[in-house]
């Protein structure tokens, strides 16, 4: 796969992604949790991890920051900001130093679901640091199987639109 480095291409492909990132973020808020609490598909990451490896590092961390910090204004729910933040940005680090390490030894699936799992067990580690509950660490077996889930529909929907979006949108 090739990185985008033309500066006009990377920033607007870069605000695209954000932006759909975001949309998905508050559209994907407004349903309850996936049979536990706090369990959601996260598909705003479809966009993180696209921004990730089309346009690099710095693309990625300013498509998470654009969905978690706007995702917080816009749907009103600031408190959810202290998981958000740190958990995406945990699961960012991860698909960072795995897409450079091991792609494409590792396939993106593999990746996004690590991403994923990490995402979900910085967030319960949050929450039980927040709230002084570590009985909710209880949960992480589930969060586990929900995350790695999650990751697997990210990463197939990544590697997907890879090779199904036409190569114009990531050329040179």
């Amino acid at each position: 796969m090739i990185m985008i480095k033309n500066n006009a291409k990377r920033i607007a492909g870069t605000a695209i992604l954000a932006a759909l990132a975001l949309i998905s973020f508050i559209i994907e808020s407004l349903f309850p949790p996936l049979f536990i609490p706090g369990a959601k598909m996260g598909l705003s990451n479809i966009f993180t991890f696209l921004a990730l490896i089309l346009y690099g590092g710095g693309s990625g961390l300013a498509t998470v920051l654009v969905k978690c910090l706007l995702g917080a204004v816009f749907g009103g729910n600031f408190s959810a900001l202290m998981y958000s933040l740190p958990a995406s940005l945990a699961a960012l680090g991860a698909e960072y130093a795995l897409f450079k390490l091991l792609f494409p030894k590792t396939s993106l699936v593999a990746i996004s679901v690590v991403a994923a799992v990490i995402h979900n067990l910085v967030q319960n580690l949050v929450f039980c640091l927040v709230t002084q509950t570590p009985e909710a660490l209880t949960y992480l077996p589930y969060l586990a199987v929900t995350g790695a889930l999650a990751g697997v529909i990210v990463g197939l929907t990544c590697w997907s639109s890879l090779k199904i979006l036409p190569a114009k949108y990531f050329s040179r």
